[in-house]
């Protein structure tokens, strides 16, 4: 029984190959010389199938990917407030530049309440004069925003 099922599925895969193969030669010169050489393939295939106890196809093992992703309603906020920090720091330290304030790095705590609204909570500057920076800073964000030195 094993063989039959071996021969009848080689012989429905060769002939899903014989008709994709006819589709893609139907308009062409070498028409009828493809037909012959896949009338003749469909034919060895039986008589192997048979004569040899069956030719079979195994497809080879391809690994699973158990991968868990996120809530994508959280990747979302997260790299929404990844983005805003992004933009906000670097809106913040051109305001502080164009003061004539060097400022070395800014780093922007953003997040999103349960309403969806965006805030800012915590602004960490690297400053030399980090009290005109930080009232610049609060000038922009609001006075509820905490301003940390970063530089010690």
């Amino acid at each position: 029984m094993e063989d039959f099922k071996n021969a009848v599925m080689a012989v429905c895969i060769v002939s899903a190959g014989v008709c994709m193969i006819e589709n893609m030669v139907s308009g062409t010169r070498l028409k009828s010389q493809m037909k012959l050489l896949l009338n003749l393939t469909v034919i060895t295939v039986l008589i192997a199938s048979f004569t040899k106890g069956g030719i079979s196809f195994e497809l080879p093992d391809f690994p699973s990917y158990n991968v868990e992703y996120e809530n994508p309603q959280i990747t979302y906020a997260d790299e929404i407030c990844r983005q805003t920090a992004e933009n906000v720091s670097a809106v913040l330290s051109a305001q502080i530049q164009s003061a004539g304030i060097n400022c070395t790095e800014i780093q922007t705590e953003v997040n999103i309440s349960e309403d969806n609204s965006i805030f800012i909570s915590r602004v960490t500057i690297s400053a030399d004069d980090f009290s005109k920076a930080s009232e610049i800073v609060r000038n922009s964000v609001g006075n509820n925003t905490e301003v940390v030195n970063g530089m010690g």
